[in-house]
């Protein structure tokens, strides 16, 4: 089995043994990525053709990490506000045009991002990933930035910004 493959089928068996089952769609959309259920049953990872086995890799780490810190944070107890904080973003996001989520639902989920990232590290230890460690230092604060920004204006990065950031923070991880 190719290394990649292997890493990806040792995150699932990892998100696994802590109660979680992983689902895999494939979608055309492109800003279909990953999520992690509420109630820490399910991780759904939607994938297209352009994305590379590593995104996977790191969109599995990324909704893990959401797990993790529901059982080591939470004591696998639904976080209301967080939840709450979700359902009204939702309700923005749906209408482009609309008044972004009041800035308290915002730090809610730029909080919980950043809490979740924590555990980016010990996942990729106790799983052996093999993925260069920088790849998963550029997405932890690639995603801490974008909800840096979402938190900050209502909204998140366009297509162009992200792009930019990305290839910054490539420069400076890649180097180090």
């Amino acid at each position: 089995m190719p290394i990649r493959e292997d890493e990806i089928d040792r995150l699932i068996k990892y998100a696994e043994g802590m109660g979680v089952k992983v689902k895999f769609f494939f979608t055309n959309n492109p800003l279909a990525d990953a999520e992690w259920t509420l109630d820490g049953t399910e991780i759904s990872i939607y994938h297209n053709k352009r994305q590379s086995k590593t995104d996977i890799i790191l969109s599995l780490i990324h909704e893990i990490g959401h797990h993790v810190w529901f059982i080591h944070k939470k004591d696998r107890q639904p976080d209301l506000k967080f939840e709450q904080a979700l359902d009204r973003q939702n309700l923005f996001d749906m209408d482009l045009s609309a008044t972004p989520a009041p800035k308290k639902f915002r730090k809610k989920i730029l909080d919980t991002e950043k809490d979740a990232t924590v555990w980016w590290n010990i996942i990729y230890k106790d799983t052996n990933l093999k993925i260069p460690k920088w790849k998963l230092d550029v997405a932890k604060k690639f995603d801490i930035w974008a909800y840096e920004v979402y938190y900050k204006t209502g909204f998140f990065p366009n297509k162009k910004e992200k792009k930019m950031k990305h290839k910054e923070l490539t420069m400076e991880f890649k180097n180090k």
